[in-house]
């Protein structure tokens, strides 16, 4: 009796959970919409938002501060897990602390939530686990899932989208016309930018990489960067388009692959900009964005929308090149060597 064969097809998985994302999105923001009216009494008593998060869980936080800035009028900021579990001065009453994580089992995530609810915040738990130790922290009410379902290949790519989902419904808790606008176009609108052949990018021959953006757009080429960090296992440099552009544009040379991408008009003139003095140097320019044209070497033109939807669909063609660039290279895109999908760090008091 013969053995059965099992084949292994390199970024299977990753390239099913990409088209999936749509329905996934869509199923996020029907679970947020659910707690809108527990979580508007939050907004309308912070001060200040903390967000808080690591790897793909940082780039939706990165998102999630520019809505909660923009759309709530909230102070918002990005803080470092280590620091606020670490250190031992600061009392957080009047701040909203949200915790962003997959697995909701991140031992860096969980230390700063509980430093964050000792020192008097209140807490916010997005997670695509209901029954992590991060969601455990919380009640019912307080706990956002992702509603990605399990997520098998190591990159993050329905996880992210659906954690923008619930961030820009908690963002937003008080405007239900908002986010039910974006409720019902954005998976639609993810779907047809999947189904749009003319959004792949190809990068595979490339050497080294930047990605960028501004605004909103800051947390597509934070998250891009990671997904090609992780399939190709190289390093790769994220900037703000801006912060790019002052000086670090001069470090691209022919072998660089320069992936801009922007979420309004701010952003699509520094693209532009960008595009040029990087094309200037050498590199291979792809724009992303709304715009008809960019004069870049690539452009990806998607539809116009809201600068708070755009994110949503930038981040697509980012996750297809990332792993249409690692199957050229004969690597897997699924299983990156060295990576895991939770992240456990000692905390200060561990031995």
């Amino acid at each position: 009796m013969s053995g059965t064969t099992i084949t292994v097809v390199p970024g299977r998985n990753m390239a099913a959970e990409m088209v999936e994302q749509p329905d996934r999105v869509r199923a996020a923001f029907g679970g947020v919409q659910a707690r809108t009216e527990a979580l508007a009494p939050l907004l309308g008593s912070a001060r200040q938002v903390i967000l808080l998060g690591r790897g793909s869980s940082r780039s939706a936080s990165t998102y999630a501060a520019e809505a909660f800035r923009s759309i709530a009028g909230l102070p918002a900021a990005v803080v470092s897990p280590a620091h606020l579990a670490w250190s031992t001065s600061g009392a957080l009453h009047g701040a909203l602390v949200v915790a962003v994580s997959q697995s909701g089992e991140s031992t860096e995530i969980l230390a700063a939530s509980r430093a964050a609810l000792e020192r008097g915040a209140d807490l916010v738990v997005v997670t695509n686990s209901e029954n992590s130790a991060l969601g455990g922290l919380v009640d019912d009410a307080r706990r956002l899932l992702f509603h990605a379902g399990r997520e098998v290949a190591v990159p993050a790519t329905k996880s992210f989208t659906t954690s923008l989902a619930c961030l820009l419904g908690l963002a937003a808790a008080g405007q239900p016309e908002l986010l039910r606008e974006a409720a019902t176009a954005v998976p639609d609108l993810m779907a047809a930018v999947l189904e749009d052949e003319t959004t792949r990018i190809d990068v595979s021959a490339a050497s080294d990489f930047v990605c960028a953006g501004e605004g909103y757009a800051e947390a597509v080429g934070e998250e891009g960067a990671i997904k090609l960090r992780e399939t190709l296992s190289r390093p790769v440099a994220s900037f703000e388009t801006s912060e790019f552009l002052h000086g670090s544009v001069n470090s691209v040379t022919a072998g660089t692959a320069v992936l801009l991408t922007a979420s309004d008009d701010v952003g699509v003139h520094l693209c532009e900009e960008a595009a040029r003095e990087a094309a200037r140097r050498g590199a291979r320019t792809v724009t992303i964005n709304a715009a008809p044209s960019t004069g870049a070497d690539q452009h990806v033109r998607l539809p116009a929308t809201p600068s708070h939807w755009a994110p949503f669909l930038a981040v697509l063609p980012l996750q297809r090149a990332a792993h249409d660039a690692a199957i050229a290279r004969g690597l897997d895109p699924d299983t990156p060597a060295g990576l895991s999908k939770v992240t456990r760090i000692e905390t200060a008091g561990d031995s």
